[in-house]
């Protein structure tokens, strides 16, 4: 919002210069983006909540500066000169729809002269960004930047019936705007009409066909107050916005309709010459109550951290225009009718930090008395992203919206939660899967350049009828770079799969690797899984083409609900007293015989003394046929209360080969 110095400077005294009152702007809460010269002006650019409407405008502004020095502030003066002749005589105004506009008022002006306006008006208008048009919607403008009120005129004898009628729109009404575009409508948005079409798009823009234009002679003048939630909605499924929409969506002044409209009236009789005609058509069909709100003297100190004295509290509410009556316990206080943010104690309570200081406040923690208590699982959350840390992984957070042909591509199982007013197409329900907005991640960082990743989310997938957690890993390109020590080396299917049991046995989930039931979107070729708890491989092809991913990705999907419910156990064991003794056997299996095959096979021999199997080598051709290879394992044997004798880990190895022969045909390799 641009706000011009010399224009405030009319309205409320300012013993300080431009400087000077950002500063004091930026205390009270109203961002100062930037201060430019515009000639022999200044003109701040302020950032506006969207819960302060009444700060749109120079009017408003002054209030707040008013409020900071104590002065007094001057509304508008004007001298409107009425004809002898009604305007109820000449044109009608009727509300159908009350539950979206609260006012309408209008003035009808005859014999206008359309031309520019003088050359300063002209000048205020550009110093703020606001283009001349000429002098009649010049007026409409610079009211609306001084009052914040937005109006319209309209050419008063393009009006069929002359009679303007605010309604809904028309199943498939069409109005063409100001800017020439075609507009197609539904019921749920306000139009003005006449007697027999839509001509304006109601606290929007009007219509081509009702436009100011050199030749009008009469004008009809509009002056609303129109429901924010429905010009905002309206607004966005249009794709339009305009300086009316942007104050109205926020919430208007229904107290100002009238005064703006006898203000822009006068100052149109003033440029061009015309005849107003007597009274203003004022439609008004249900007066909006005051707002009061209870303040209570003990709230004070309790949400601001430090007593003010009541005199301070009473001269802030009068500089701000609001009155006040007291109470046993403190305040009964009636905001103005601007100040539409106004409805409970918690906002009474920041208009005093706002104008008492800040910085008079002491930084002081709330009482407390109770204690704290850590979520569901969050102990074993921290050690698992302490984890991934550790191993390489950067988390990442993604949004719950998602597309909902990709959702359906990853989980055509799951029924997805659609969203009933999604911000965009492609984000029109809550994810099903991680997958997707994991690989849109990887998509947008390998477009920049980012080859190498290693990337995890812990979060929420969504289903008709409830939620889950869950954990993904996703990793491409180098695990390690060149160095003059060693080579480069990809990240691969092993490196993913030490990273799943790593993180299994950190929560000693214990369960066999199988390819059973894989998702379609893996490698049928490179993907595995751990039961339901974990699912992990390479990306399918088809699926990285789809989000033109040129590198192979390698994910890892885990139920982190089931794996914290694991009856995790950590022991601490003594240092062995006995050595261990190590065999190693080079076995041959036939091809398709898996390693964990052996390993459970191994198991079963039931040997307590065998502490640790691990695979050592693996040889695809050699001395024997082309359907076997040959295998490596290594065996560790220790005793707790003795040392193994050499006979004992014979007989080991003799049971474990024959268990190995029987169950999988496996051999000894000579």
């Amino acid at each position: 919002m641009r706000i011009s110095f010399n224009w405030l400077k009319e309205f409320v005294d300012i013993p300080e210069g431009a400087q000077e009152l950002a500063n004091r702007f930026t205390n009270v809460g109203l961002a100062v983006d930037a201060l430019e010269t515009a000639g022999q002006d200044s003109v701040f650019d302020l950032d506006i909540a969207t819960n302060r409407p009444d700060c749109l405008s120079h009017l408003g502004i002054a209030r707040e500066v008013g409020a900071i020095y104590g002065s007094l502030l001057r509304t508008p003066k004007f001298a409107l000169r009425e004809a002898e002749r009604r305007a109820q005589e000449v044109f009608s105004i009727s509300i159908a729809d009350p539950d979206l506009c609260a006012r309408y008022c209008g003035r009808y002006i005859e014999s206008v002269k359309i031309g520019p306006s003088p050359d300063g008006l002209k000048a205020r208008l550009e110093a703020l960004g606001v283009r001349s048009i000429n002098n009649v919607a010049d007026a409409t403008n610079y009211v609306m930047l001084e009052l914040g009120q937005p109006l319209h005129a309209f050419d008063a004898d393009t009006l069929a019936g002359q009679q303007i009628i605010v309604r809904r729109a028309d199943f498939e009404e069409k109005v063409t705007t100001l800017d020439g575009t075609e507009r197609q409508l539904d019921p749920s948005m306000l139009v003005i009409a006449d007697a027999k079409q839509a001509v304006a798009i109601a606290g929007i823009m009007g219509g081509a066909g009702t436009e100011i234009t050199p030749s009008t002679k009469n004008v009809v003048l509009e002056s609303a107050n129109f429901d924010a939630l429905s010009i905002r909605k309206t607004s966005r499924a249009l794709g339009l916005s305009t300086e009316a929409s942007y104050r109205f969506e926020r919430g208007a002044e229904i107290e100002m309709a009238r005064f703006a409209c006898d203000r822009a009236a006068a100052l149109i009789q003033e440029l061009t010459g015309g005849r107003v005609y007597r009274d203003v058509i004022d439609v008004y069909p249900g007066e909006v109550k005051p707002r009061v709100a209870t303040l209570r003297q003990s709230r004070i100190r309790k949400f601001l951290g430090a007593p003010v004295d009541d005199a301070v509290v009473e001269c802030i509410f009068e500089r701000l225009g609001f009155t006040t009556r007291k109470t046993d316990d403190g305040w009964s206080v009636q905001a103005p009718s601007h100040r539409v943010d106004i409805s409970r104690e918690e906002d009474l309570l920041e208009e005093i930090a706002r104008h008492y200081g800040f910085d008079k406040f002491p930084a002081t923690l709330p009482a407390w008395s109770g204690y704290g208590s850590a979520l569901p699982f969050e102990t074993e959350e921290r050690l698992l992203r302490n984890r991934l840390a550790a191993n390489g992984y950067s988390e990442v957070l993604a949004m719950a919206f998602s597309d909902e042909a990709a959702e359906r591509k990853f989980r055509p199982d799951v029924e997805p939660v659609k969203l009933v007013n999604p911000m965009a197409e492609n984000e029109s329900v809550l994810r099903t899967s991680l997958v997707p907005s994991t690989l849109r991640t990887f998509q947008w960082n390998l477009n920049h350049g980012i080859r190498d990743l290693q990337l995890y989310e812990l979060g929420k997938v969504y289903r008709n009828g409830g939620e889950n957690r869950l954990l993904i890993l996703a990793a491409t390109g180098a695990l390690r770079t060149k160095s003059v020590h060693e080579p480069e080396r990809d990240f691969n299917f092993y490196d993913l799969k030490g990273e799943v049991e790593d993180i299994l046995q950190t929560f000693d989930v214990r369960l066999t690797m199988d390819r059973k039931n894989l998702p379609p979107h893996y490698h049928p070729g490179r993907t595995a899984r751990f039961g339901d708890v974990a699912v992990f491989g390479e990306l399918h092809p088809e699926i990285a083409d789809m989000f033109k991913l040129r590198q192979r990705i390698y994910v890892a999907e885990l139920d982190v609900k089931m794996i914290f419910r694991s009856e995790t156990r950590h022991l601490v064991e003594p240092i062995p007293r006995f050595p261990s003794i190590r065999r190693d056997l080079s076995l041959l299996l036939d091809k398709g015989i898996l390693y964990e095959d052996v390993r459970a096979a191994v198991r079963k021999a039931g040997i307590t003394d065998l502490i640790q199997i691990d695979p050592v080598d693996r040889l695809e051709r050699g001395p024997f046929p082309e359907t076997k290879y040959s295998l490596a394992i290594s065996l560790i044997y220790q005793s707790n209360d003795r040392t193994l004798t050499d006979e004992e880990v014979d007989r080991f190895d003799r049971q474990i080969l024959g268990l190995l022969e029987q169950q999988l045909g496996v051999q000894l390799r000579k």
